[in-house]
């Protein structure tokens, strides 16, 4: 097992092989799913979107390290290396989860450049997240391997992610994910694989959410702007403060106030009083937020349904 550093000095010319075919899968043969029109529509969204607001500050808050992998090349990153991981067939060369393969499977997602992903293993390595394991077949070949520490941790983000769509459609509800079934888990990731290409389009259809993903702690600032709305309606105006904002993020005040002030030129929100301490967020926010949301349930809902499939 390799430290970080040193896994970014890997003979690439040993294990480079073309990246997983992202093929488009045969939407004539897809489950019914929840559409995201159907999620928007639904009259318990905003309870959903509550819901998931608090379980996702839940996670991150008060957890610098954690909340680092909420910023979009983190995220995807970490879930490339999951879904990789679960498609991972020894016999199948193609399938090993290299330096290389992680690299391209995540650029398809267009959040970091390969520079940037390198570096990303290296720290995930450091931080205890991912191992690097000599291939059984190829000793010169290092494969990706997540730890008990990122499984965990992967499963509170699986469990967070269904959580809008137990509350929204219960019956027959997403048991095998909300339990922690760790076999499901991995069936989850293993169809979703296949739809990297869907999930690039998902962030790229949104924008507006993806402006706070890109910046550090900018995903959970989002959050922490719904749960206002979540808790006094969209007319909530509601003082804030940018050093404790900061402190339960993990950032300093200026990086929050840098990411308001952008927000705020967007016309996404508005900045009150000297020093801008009173926050009103626009119903534009409130709208591209709950259209994002939508989009990943839907997408959720439809990978839950292919993994019954796999592990009935």
């Amino acid at each position: 097992m390799l430290a970080g550093n040193a896994l970014l000095t890997e003979d690439l010319s040993v294990c480079i092989s073309d990246p997983l075919p992202m093929s488009v899968p045969d939407l004539k043969h897809l489950p019914a799913y929840h559409s995201a029109d159907e999620i928007l529509a639904h009259p318990r969204l905003p309870a959903a979107r509550d819901a998931f607001v608090e379980a996702i500050l839940g996670l991150y808050e008060f957890d610098p390290a954690a909340n680092r992998l909420a910023e979009a090349g983190r995220g995807v990153l970490f879930i490339v290396i999951m879904c990789l991981h679960a498609r991972y067939d020894e016999a199948d060369r193609a399938t090993w989860p290299t330096l290389h393969l992680v690299t391209q499977s995540t650029m398809v997602h267009d959040v970091s450049s390969p520079r940037r992903i390198h570096s990303l293993i290296a720290q995930f390595v450091d931080a205890g997240y991912l191992e690097a394991r000599s291939s059984p077949r190829d000793r010169r070949v290092r494969i990706l391997t997540p730890t008990a520490k990122m499984l965990e941790q992967d499963q509170d983000w699986l469990v967070a992610q269904y959580l809008p769509l137990q509350i929204l459609f219960p019956k027959p509800g997403y048991a095998r994910i909300m339990k922690r079934d760790p076999s499901f888990q991995l069936a989850q990731r293993l169809v979703a694989s296949s739809f990297f290409a869907h999930g690039a389009q998902i962030m790229a259809g949104n924008p507006i959410v993806m402006q706070f993903m890109r910046r550090e702690a900018g995903i959970t600032i989002l959050m922490k702007l719904m749960q206002l709305v979540g808790r006094k309606g969209l007319a909530a105006r509601e003082e804030i403060f940018y050093s404790d904002i900061g402190k339960r993020l993990g950032v300093s005040r200026t990086q929050v106030r840098r990411i308001l002030q952008e927000a705020e030129g967007g016309g996404l929100l508005h900045l009150t009083k000297a020093g801008g301490r009173f926050v009103e967020i626009a119903p534009a926010l409130v709208q591209a937020f709950d259209r994002f949301l939508a989009d990943a349930m839907s997408g959720h809902d439809l990978l839950y349904r292919l993994a019954l499939r796999q592990v009935p």
